[in-house]
């Protein structure tokens, strides 16, 4: 059962992983992989243009990945939803990369 723990979290921390790295690609104009993640934007006109292509590449969501992400249904707004769960509750702090995961699936 400890083996079976611990490579579940390890799936959950991959997941995580992954789609941080996905959501850079998709959300962040000019985003390129590297060993420097920084960054940075400088001007007014800048910061309107990258905020523009976030909304543009965020309405297009259900047109363009091909993951498991699309809209939440109830409201009919376009709130991000990730259609998968394998566990009950799961905390992420993203100042140390810390991952606190309730074992119950």
């Amino acid at each position: 059962q400890l083996i079976l723990f611990g490579l579940s979290n390890q799936l959950v921390v991959a997941f995580k992983e992954d789609n941080t790295v996905a959501f850079k690609h998709l959300f962040l104009k000019d985003y390129e992989d590297g060993t420097d993640d920084t960054q940075a934007i400088y001007t007014r006109g800048d910061l309107v243009e990258h905020l523009a292509f976030v909304i543009e590449k965020y309405l297009a969501v259900p047109n363009e990945t091909l993951g498991r992400y699309a809209y939440g249904g109830a409201g009919g707004g376009p709130g991000l939803w990730l259609c998968q769960r394998f566990f009950r509750r799961g905390d992420i702090d993203p100042g140390n990369d810390t991952f606190d995961i309730d074992p119950s699936v």
